[in-house]
């Protein structure tokens, strides 16, 4: 009789495990991004807009590198810029528009369409190389150049470490810096050469897209606790680290915020009551409990998105 019952309960075990697996691999876009990644929200926001496809298998590889090529298109699906009604009627030129396009090449009718629209111009050799990694600069370029009056600030507002104000990418980055769509290290510098990966890719997209739809910020959120429980804060009131509230240098006291942790989804509603952050890439400061709500304390820094609730 007991092994019986042992037996039942294994078998009911085993049920319940293999149901809520079934149900992660339904919530995840791909078979390699799953809540914990980096761009996990990106990724599946793309995907579900139908902009991200996977591979065969499944996968979708957010550790490989993303062509120019691959980039371009993309960004073409995503603003809209180029149509599939434009594709089927271009008629490539018989004279190669770059050297290193054929004709016959998959992706040889969105960089013609593209460089006759001035998204892109290629390197001075007169090459485009489509199948070369495409890096963080070129990337701001090809997303910004596909929408019309876009008002670019001052390139010297944003002195980062590792950028210069006069570079030919200058009002791209200015441009990213000011909807807060750069991830910035703690040393004030954005990496321009960085070549971006399949995730680095669409966390950018992401991030550039719903800036300017919904006037969403991302940046690096923190937290404070015990420390300072019971201090006063900017606002005139006590801090209280059980309370969902936050820090952030400009938003109104009072403000209802919400801010989603990248990684995984989770959400939480936080209201503004003090200043701060000050240090380099860092958005907004949670109070513990809140954090908590969106990752362990441990984590200390995670990577986020927030947007008043009230205008959602």
């Amino acid at each position: 009789m007991i092994n019986k019952l042992a037996k039942l309960l294994l078998v009911l075990i085993l049920t319940l495990s293999f149901a809520q697996t079934s149900l992660a691999e339904e919530t995840s876009s791909f078979s390699d991004v799953k809540a914990g990644n980096s761009h996990y929200v990106a990724i599946q926001y793309l995907k579900d807009e139908g902009i991200l496809d996977g591979y065969e298998n499944g996968s979708y590889k957010p550790n490989q590198e993303i062509s120019r090529a691959e980039a371009l298109k993309i960004i073409a699906v995503t603003t809209g810029k180029i149509t599939e009604e434009e594709l089927e009627n271009t008629v490539l030129p018989e004279k190669p528009f770059f050297p290193d396009v054929r004709s016959d090449n998959w992706y040889s009718k969105y960089l013609f369409v593209a460089k006759d629209k001035n998204i892109i111009n290629g390197y001075p050799d007169g090459t485009f190389q489509p199948n070369s990694p495409v890096n963080l600069v070129e990337t701001l370029k090809m997303y910004l150049e596909c929408f019309d009056g876009i008002s670019y600030p001052d390139p010297k507002a944003y002195p980062f470490a590792d950028t210069g104000t006069e570079s030919w990418y200058a009002k791209y980055v200015a441009y990213a810096a000011e909807q807060e769509t750069l991830n910035i290290s703690a040393k004030n510098e954005i990496f321009p050469d960085q070549k971006m990966t399949r995730g680095n890719f669409a966390e950018i997209i992401y991030r550039l897209k719903l800036s300017a739809e919904n006037n969403y910020k991302f940046g690096k959120a923190t937290f404070y606790g015990k420390a300072v429980q019971g201090h006063g804060t900017a606002s005139g009131e006590k801090f209280d680290m059980n309370a969902l509230t936050a820090a952030h240098k400009t938003l109104p006291f009072g403000t209802i915020v919400e801010v989603v942790n990248l990684s995984n989804g989770k959400k939480v509603e936080v209201k503004i009551n003090d200043r701060g952050p000050f240090g380099p890439g860092r958005s907004i400061d949670l109070s513990s409990a809140a954090f908590g709500k969106l990752a362990s304390l441990g984590t200390g820094i995670i990577v986020v998105q927030y947007h008043p609730a009230d205008s959602i």
